[in-house]
């Protein structure tokens, strides 16, 4: 069964968040391999979650280990961060962005 990790985090500043937020859009793709999605938002100007949806949960498991080591990376950045996980009952995409439609 398909399972998701939500990640939260409380950022240290703003400014902590903003230089985080496009370095973990290069460095996740790598460091997490095995995700078949990858989310990022930013909740509020301090805060945000992660998404990560895995092909089954020892998949998840497995992705831990290099997960820690990639938020280890960033030190300074994080005031705490924590996950939930669980399966996943829908995963929807719009079919219009698979074909690289205008979804407006």
């Amino acid at each position: 069964m398909t399972v998701a990790r939500i990640s939260m985090v409380e950022y240290v500043s703003k400014e902590a968040a903003d230089d985080f937020e496009p370095k973990y859009s290069d460095v996740a793709p790598k460091s997490i391999p095995e995700a078949d999605n990858l989310i990022l938002v930013r909740t509020a100007e301090t805060s945000g979650m992660s998404v990560a949806i895995f092909k089954d949960e020892q998949t998840a498991e497995n992705a831990l280990e290099n997960r820690k080591k990639m938020l280890d990376s960033f030190p300074n950045t994080f005031k705490d961060y924590w996950h939930l996980q669980g399966p996943v009952s829908l995963n929807f995409i719009n079919q219009k962005l698979k074909l690289g439609l205008d979804n407006s």
